[in-house]
């Protein structure tokens, strides 16, 4: 049966999938056989674990949600340097001066800091809040009517902020209670194999009572390897792309 079974070419969720459909075909072939059933229930321990620990290797509903909130902080963060970009060169003098003695505070972390990465772009804006939080550099942006814009930018920041410390305390809590499903995997092999060579085994001395089950396994094992092959020949025969990409946020 180790030969029917093939590891390496099989993924978490194929062995999921066969692991499933296998213990439906033999829960009925259970009865009273206290070995099948004990090595049942050994190989259905560690299915359940390997479910549990493939969900939560799941993507984070956090991810999406830092994207659109990192987003909505480069959009304030671009606002507020257009406004005082536009007063700096303006003919109102006025606002002119201020204007630009805020922007070049602006310029001295980077205009074009929105485009960096999440904890980069972070590090830029702590410092910005530090220089305009500055009793005359508020009263600097109240007076020429930017505050509010300001105000947005630290708005969408502590809110990026927030998702970005919950996504944290998420990851250090999945990595204390969860283990790698490729790990649990190893062990789901054996004990579905295991299982399998013993319903094989009864089905030579009793082939009337354990033939078309096993016949039923050995059928869900080889269509799940056809799958798993077809899919390794498919990306073995993907051509290679190389692509240029901004880092990623």
């Amino acid at each position: 049966m180790e030969k029917l079974i093939v590891p390496s070419i099989l993924s978490v969720t194929d062995v999921v999938s066969m692991s499933d459909r296998i213990f439906k075909i033999i829960q009925k072939l259970i009865g009273n056989d206290q070995k099948l059933n004990g090595l049942y229930e050994k190989a259905n321990l560690v299915y359940k674990r390997l479910v549990k620990n493939q969900k939560t290797t799941n993507k984070s509903r956090l991810t999406e949600e830092l994207v659109n909130l990192d987003k909505q902080r480069d959009r304030a963060f671009v606002a507020l340097r257009d406004i005082l970009h536009g007063m700096s060169i303006s003919l109102i003098e006025e606002v002119n001066s201020s204007a630009a003695k805020l922007y070049a505070t602006i310029d001295k972390y980077g205009v074009n800091a929105y485009r960096l990465g999440y904890k980069a772009e972070t590090s830029v804006l702590i410092s910005l809040f530090a220089d305009f939080d500055l009793a005359d550099r508020t009263q600097l942006l109240a007076d020429i009517g930017a505050l509010p814009f300001y105000e947005s930018l630290k708005n969408a920041q502590a809110a990026f902020d927030a998702a970005s410390s919950q996504k944290s305390d998420e990851k250090t809590v999945l990595t204390s209670e969860t283990e790698a499903a490729t790990s649990i995997m190893a062990e789901m092999i054996p004990a579905l194999t295991s299982l399998v060579s013993l319903v094989q085994l009864y089905t030579q001395t009793d082939a009337e009572t354990y033939g078309e089950s096993f016949n039923q396994i050995v059928t869900c094992i080889t269509e799940t390897n056809a799958t798993a092959r077809a899919r390794k020949t498919r990306k073995e025969n993907e051509p290679v792309v190389v692509k240029v990409t901004q880092p990623e946020k």
